[in-house]
């Protein structure tokens, strides 16, 4: 399943985006900085992928297995599932489709990427099992086990990519670090699923009202610094109209979910409609952010 199936999403290849831009100079120069971009943005791009496919998986698990909007939890589970396969050998092996030129070729990336991926073989398996069967308990408890190891790994791996391949010929640390945040920022929005969802179904401890309060505080703050800037920390207001357009886009859906998020925190009911639109929301957030990414991504070509 394509992640267009709530937005018509827009993929910019990283050396179709550098082509595609307004160059000056002299030629060779220009071919020489083309020559270098061998997935640079997508690379990190993929990473930040695996990064939300963590909590994506999770959050879509809870969902699936307590019968909460099972057409789009089990949608996206599978998205979810397919997408981590695809990213994680793309950034083993390469994959010219993605934009990712090449395979791996520092050895400590290569052995990160490859212990992730034996690491990942159990939460895949107990994928598998919970699209075939929503109601099994042992394939939803091993991935509320082992997802936030995962996180954990693919958190550290995209700290790593980023530092690796913020070649400045291809893109600069300012646009890395805003590229860092967004996909982050999607990420979020499945986290802020995933504990919500925990407390739809009995999970109400002041343990998980505390991690999602702490969510929200850090989504709503990323969401004003990429829309207005945080100079003290050298982000840059939104680049052009088109990103702040989105990005109060964002924020507008986001106005609709939080009060239902202040409930749960301040330990009311929220009844089962309320939350499926929760959870349609968070999906329909994240997968804008993932757009906006690739907005970002854009962007930083159209500068050099």
């Amino acid at each position: 399943m394509k992640r267009n199936f709530l937005f018509a999403g827009t993929i910019f290849l990283a050396s179709q985006a550098y082509a595609a831009s307004d160059h000056t100079g002299d030629a060779s120069a220009v071919a020489a900085s083309f020559a270098q971009d061998t997935g640079e943005v997508m690379r990190i791009e993929s990473a930040e992928y695996l990064r939300t496919y963590t909590q994506e998986i999770a959050a879509a698990a809870c969902y699936l297995y307590n019968d909460i909007d099972g057409s789009l939890s089990s949608e996206l589970l599978k998205d979810a599932r397919d997408g981590f396969d695809l990213k994680l050998d793309a950034l083993i092996n390469g994959n010219e489709a993605l934009g990712i030129i090449g395979g791996e070729q520092r050895r400590k990336t290569l052995v990160k990427l490859e212990k992730l991926k034996a690491e990942w073989g159990e939460m895949a398996e107990a994928t598998d099992t919970l699209l075939a069967d929503p109601t099994s308990s042992d394939a939803v408890n091993v991935i509320k086990a082992r997802n936030m190891e995962l996180f954990e790994m693919t958190d550290i791996l995209v700290s790593d990519i980023e530092a690796q391949y913020a070649n400045p010929a291809i893109i600069v640390q300012a646009d890395v670090l805003l590229l860092e945040i967004v996909g982050r920022q999607a990420m979020m929005t499945q986290k802020i699923a995933k504990d919500a969802c925990k407390i739809f179904t009995g999970n109400d401890s002041q343990e998980i009202k505390d991690l999602l309060t702490g969510s929200v505080s850090i989504y709503e703050a990323s969401l004003n610094a990429l829309l207005n800037g945080m100079p003290e920390l050298g982000i840059q207001p939104a680049p052009n109209a088109e990103i702040a357009e989105r990005l109060q886009d964002i924020q507008s859906d986001w106005a609709t979910v939080r009060p239902i998020v202040d409930t749960l925190i301040s330990g009311g009911e929220v009844d089962r409609d309320t939350q499926k639109f929760l959870f349609k929301h968070m999906v329909e957030e994240m997968v804008r952010l993932e757009d906006l990414s690739h907005a970002y991504a854009a962007h930083s070509k159209q500068l050099y």
